[in-house]
């Protein structure tokens, strides 16, 4: 398989000896794709898109705005994982659907620094259990057990600089892959700190000098990483660090709950206008405070002040559209708001709408997925156990995907009663107008198509207590 690969790609690698070229190829095999294309963006937007041959593989020509590389984010729904692509290379992906991550390999040139940084993210994600058992020590203990961890990761990052010719972009995303989980960890540690040890969250800890030394070290208008998932996620963390000590030293009445509160998400867009200029970080973390905001607090006149800030702060936000429409649709789900006419297609494919569908009964509507099997057998296993205990709820399941066929395998393998089960006929406007932020999101109706409550979720204490008053 590896030498027919290598075979269906080798033509067009012949002309990209000439390392002055910013053109570059990148493509691979999918085993048991579950699409038939592979999309590529930079940033966040998709710039080219290939359609898998009978072979499954796919082929990027890519030209870079710099010989020394660019990041990019290859993605076969619902799995995407970042590759780096430097002038000259030729890059080839190996992957399976069954387990995305960790059977991704790559080959060719420019495979070494790929293989490096899916090693790292892997790295990150194994060690998550064991720093999660740190965050009850000491801050002095805390900082050298994961200093440790990051030092062996900085003996693999020394091996590969010395023998491989790295752009210095390549260094740089190479560097960051291992420095910002490190420094998101220490940003998480007062938070999980007092959480695990029961100190009362209004308290700041007390933390040693030093402990936040690698905060002179931060890059805030990094172009490079801007959307890349280790510096981005730390930036997240951080800003929640910051605008939680601003928010308990300076609004002390408000301090219980702080990082619930409109004030709070406010401090963070202030926080961020201040220390970010790069536009499209500074955009994206807007936008991400913004959504994070809207599904913590349902207020509509907090949400109004909080839009209007974020308006003020960043006139020109990519996202600006994005969230007003969120806000909109976020006022829209409120309590006594009647469901939204949203087209749905029956067992029988014959299309009805989600006022139909609770027509004249108390509903729960609850959401799954073909492409995350464990989830959907939890989650229907579990409204069943519901069903059981409620029998004069309706419980309607509302497939997100568009594919009837293998909507229709699903629900006879998993022996789910059709005449409950509806698909999604845009899952785009299903996501958007029922604000679907978790595949464990439930929306509770009352028998007259008014909204209880759009915003609690399949598990929640909070699901019952609704239930039992229906």
């Amino acid at each position: 398989m590896r030498k027919l690969l290598i075979a269906f790609l080798a033509i067009p690698f012949v002309s990209c000896n000439d390392s002055k070229q910013k053109t570059a190829y990148f493509g691979g095999e999918i085993i048991n794709p579950r699409d038939s294309i592979v999309v590529l963006y930079k940033d966040d937007e998709p710039v080219d898109t290939a359609i898998l041959n009978s072979q499954n593989r796919f082929l990027f020509k890519i030209r870079l705005s710099d010989k020394g590389g660019d990041l990019f984010k290859f993605r076969h729904f619902p799995e995407h994982q970042h590759v780096f692509i430097q002038g000259g290379d030729s890059v080839l992906a190996r992957v399976n659907t069954l387990n995305f991550d960790e059977s991704l390999v790559f080959s060719g040139k420019g495979a070494e620094k790929n293989n490096f940084l899916i090693e790292m993210f892997l790295l990150d994600e194994d060690e998550q259990e064991l720093i999660f058992s740190y965050y009850t020590l000491k801050p002095e203990v805390f900082s050298r057990k994961i200093d440790s961890l990051r030092a062996m990761k900085m003996e693999q990052y020394e091996y590969l600089i010395v023998n491989q010719r790295l752009s210095d972009a390549a260094r740089n995303i190479a560097r960051a892959s291992i420095d910002y989980p490190n420094y998101k960890s220490r940003e998480f540690y007062p938070y999980m700190h007092k959480r695990l040890t029961n100190i009362p969250r209004e308290n700041l800890l007390d933390i040693p000098e030093g402990f936040f030394d690698f905060r002179k070290n931060v890059n805030y208008n990094d172009e490079a990483l801007s959307f890349y998932k280790p510096y981005f996620d730390f930036m997240v963390t951080h800003f929640n660090s910051l605008a939680y000590v601003k928010c308990v030293k300076e609004c002390r009445k408000h301090q219980i709950g702080a990082e619930k509160s409109v004030h709070y998400y406010i401090h963070k867009l202030e926080l961020i206008d201040r220390k970010v200029k790069e536009k499209g970080l500074k955009d994206y973390l807007f936008r991400n405070t913004a959504y994070t905001y809207y599904f913590e607090d349902q207020d509509d006149t907090n949400n109004l002040l909080f839009l209007e800030k974020f308006k003020v702060l960043d006139k020109s936000n990519k996202y600006r559209d994005e969230v007003e429409t969120l806000y909109t649709n976020i006022r829209n789900l409120s309590q006594g708001s009647e469901v939204p006419r949203l087209e749905l297609l029956d067992a029988g494919s014959k299309q009805t709408d989600l006022v139909q569908v609770c027509q004249d009964s108390n509903t729960v509507i609850y959401f799954w997925t073909f492409y995350q099997k464990g989830h959907s057998k939890y989650i229907n296993k579990y409204v069943l156990a519901l069903e059981q205990e409620y029998p004069k709820v309706n419980f309607v399941g509302i497939c997100l995907n568009e594919d009837y066929d293998e909507w229709m395998q699903t629900i006879s393998f998993q022996g789910l009663r059709r005449e409950h089960q509806y698909l999604s006929l845009n899952q785009e406007n299903i996501s958007r107008g029922l604000t679907i932020n978790s595949l464990n999101k439930v929306i509770v109706i009352d028998n007259h198509n008014h909204i209880i409550n759009a915003f609690t979720y399949i598990n929640s204490p909070e699901l019952h207590r609704i239930l039992r008053s229906l």
